[in-house]
């Protein structure tokens, strides 16, 4: 399976990718079983759509909770608006609505960040419920799964690493957001908490310091990606000069900066080295080491000043004020939001930015969700919004907004409300789409985010997928709890112990490479000499590290397969993640959907033949266990992969494949094959 034999190239021509081809063939896309009636795989039955298609459920159902005719009704206000803005277009139509199998990849794509199991597809498409799509939307909007693929959204854009600045432990970032999403926290509470962070960053609860940790050293950088964030606006420009395109100053920019102005980084690791020094005249070489990543996770902190006001730089070159004035904190749209200089300079920050008033806001966060399920924002870029900038849809622009404050910027029921259109379930357009002048007739086509083909094949992969998780934070609040009242005296006794230990660990690093160069040329009597220094230094090795009384002691790390969000962040360049787009989460929203040659032979050769398929403890290959008949291995492949039934032309070449395939791996190619379709890749 190296390469692509004849078999396997006729049936990728099958599910529609060919000779690098990135269209795909939609009506091979059309799911069911082509014969009619219904289909069966491994005792469940699958309903014909085209046989016996659904009828539509009523808008709202007299038993609908008033919330949620709330929610129906403003679906049903958003068809409308599109639907208007298509009419007015010559020759645009509106695309037909999604059969099951094709809502049900998109869904989960969308709100669980991977393709459903084969139990969450047969219970899906199996189900006569005439409300099914609106109960598998808000039961994927309330799932684990949701988490995992709304923390990639988040972290995109807020830049969350696992080192932040390559100095401070992330992880505590990584699980506020993560909790913030878990809570369902309303969007311009969890803005609100980012921008007035403060205090101790390792302290439990407190990980929202990671957004000023992210940014450390460089304040007037941070009030520029906050800017471009949450108010859909390039203001850096204007750090240097007038924004050339808009009606910026650099004066208004420094005026935003005066709003964290004071707001600083601190750690504690100079106390500790100078104690360190002062208790003892041969301080350990590896102790400095052990004293900055202590200081830098026990000590680090964000403080507040709320100085209010900044000094323009020396280089001001305008009329409006001279180099070296101090101007008071204002915002870019004029607005004295500091009444009082006892005020918490930060927190008016923090509320205003997140108020109902102000007039990006919400137009921002709406747009941005827009985008991410409709796959083109009402107005785009996102963030480089202007005085003249026109959403493509005004009318439907202006809706939006008043239904995230009408949702109170709870972003589940604003996707629920979208979810529920028929604009978004409506199939797809193959093609480019034009970003800037584009209606909604249909859901353009998408390559899968680097996220979504990781965690895609780790469904077909581990059990339990949104399940595995990692350690997170829980060693550093352990060890924050345990050594937060401590003394640098006391802290710097702890470092010397630790750096002793790894000096004498690194010393038998020097002496084991002399023993196992002798032992490369022969020497064979040094081997017990090794094993016994191996054994000092594994011994040594809790002594060293200053954390290891405070890790789970049940904790069993599950290695490299788990979810992307559930991995370092990002992880490291030449890994799966970033040869498919994942950011590098140094740039907001930096992830990449084009297509190269590196991901295909990723695909072909990588983890797919050896683990998916080549490794019988796997998911799908368990489940192919459970079925003989050769018709049920093809139905198992398909349901599992693409998520919907082969049709019989499909049927009839999987049967070709499995009685041609050498060594009888049969399965194995036509698996192979379906994962690397352009129908897989694509999210349609």
């Amino acid at each position: 399976m190296h390469l692509v034999s004849t078999i396997g190239l006729q049936v990728a021509l099958v599910v529609g990718f060919a000779a690098g081809s990135l269209t795909i063939g939609m009506s091979g896309m059309s799911g069911m079983n082509g014969g009619g009636g219904s289909s069966t795989l491994a005792g469940m039955q699958f309903p014909d759509e085209r046989a016996n298609p659904p009828a539509n459920p009523p808008s709202i159902s007299p038993d609908v909770a008033p919330e949620g005719a709330m929610l129906k009704e403003a679906s049903r206000t958003i068809d409308t608006l599109v639907d208007a803005m298509i009419a007015k277009q010559p020759g645009l139509k509106p695309q037909p609505k999604t059969r099951d199998e094709q809502f049900l990849r998109r869904i989960y794509l969308d709100l669980a960040g991977r393709i459903p199991t084969i139990d969450e597809a047969g219970e899906f498409l199996t189900s006569h419920k005439r409300d099914k799509r609106d109960l598998l939307v808000k039961k994927l909007l309330s799932s684990e799964a949701n988490v995992s693929t709304m923390f990639t959204w988040w972290a995109d854009m807020l830049r969350a690493r696992s080192r932040l600045q390559d100095r401070f432990d992330g992880q505590p970032y990584i699980d506020w957001i993560k909790q913030s999403i878990r809570e369902n926290k309303p969007y311009n509470k969890m803005v609100n908490e980012l921008i007035c962070a403060k205090g101790p960053a390792t302290s439990r609860g407190n990980g929202a310091t990671g957004y000023y940790l992210a940014d450390a050293g460089m304040p007037q950088d941070n009030m520029a990606n906050t800017v471009r964030v949450f108010l859909g606006t390039r203001l850096s420009c204007a750090q240097c000069h007038d924004h050339p395109f808009d009606k910026w100053t650099r004066k208004d920019f420094f005026q935003m900066a005066a709003f964290t102005e004071g707001t600083e980084v601190k750690t504690n690791e100079g106390d500790i080295s100078r104690a360190m020094k002062k208790a003892s005249s041969n301080v350990p070489y590896s102790a400095d080491q052990i004293a900055r990543r202590v200081g830098e996770t026990l000590g680090v902190q964000v403080t507040n000043a709320s100085v209010g006001s900044i000094a323009l730089p020396h280089d001001y070159q305008y009329k409006d004020a001279h180099p070296g004035d101090r101007v008071k904190a204002m915002t870019m749209f004029k607005d004295d939001i500091i009444k009082d200089a006892k005020d918490n300079i930060r927190e008016s920050y923090g509320s205003w930015m997140t108020s109902e008033v102000n007039p990006r806001f919400t137009l921002v966060v709406a747009n941005r969700m827009w985008k991410r399920l409709m796959r083109i924002g009402l107005i785009e870029p996102l963030d480089k919004m202007e005085d003249d900038t026109v959403p493509t849809n005004p009318e439907l622009a202006t809706y939006l907004v008043k239904l995230m404050k009408d949702v109170k910027y709870d972003l589940r029921k604003f996707q629920e409300v979208i979810c529920d259109t028929n604009a978004y379930q409506r199939q797809s357009i193959p093609g480019d789409a034009n970003r800037f002048k584009f209606f909604h007739e249909g859901q353009p086509l998408r390559r899968l985010s680097a996220e979504q083909v990781w965690d895609s094949l780790m469904t077909l992969t581990i059990d339990n997928v949104d399940g595995v998780k990692g350690e997170g934070a829980e060693p550093l609040y352990k060890f924050y709890d345990g050594n937060k009242d401590k003394s640098p005296e006391q802290l710097a006794s702890i470092v010397m112990k630790a750096g002793e230990a790894q000096d004498e660990i690194d010393d038998m690093n020097k002496e084991l490479r002399d023993l196992r160069d002798k032992m490369a040329k022969g020497d064979k009597s040094v081997d017990g000499k090794i094993k016994e220094l191996e054994g000092k230094q594994t011994a040594l090795r809790p002594a060293a590290d200053v954390f290891t009384p405070y890790y789970e002691s049940g904790y069993k790390d599950p290695g490299p397969m788990r979810r992307a969000s559930e991995l370092p962040s990002p992880m490291q360049p030449g890994h799966f993640l970033r040869v498919f787009g994942q950011s590098n989460r140094l740039i907001i929203d930096n992830s990449s959907d084009s297509m190269n040659l590196t991901q295909a032979l990723e695909l072909m050769n990588g983890m797919v033949e050896t683990t998916i398929l080549g490794d019988e403890k796997s998911v799908l290959k368990q489940q192919l266990a459970k079925v003989k008949d050769p018709d049920d291995k093809v139905k198992v492949l398909y349901v599992a992969i693409l998520s919907r039934m082969p049709t019989n032309y499909e049927m009839d070449y999987g049967h070709k494949v499995m009685a041609l395939a050498p060594n009888k791996k049969g399965v194995e190619y036509l698996g192979w094959a379906l994962i690397n379709s352009a129908e897989f890749a694509f999210n349609q």
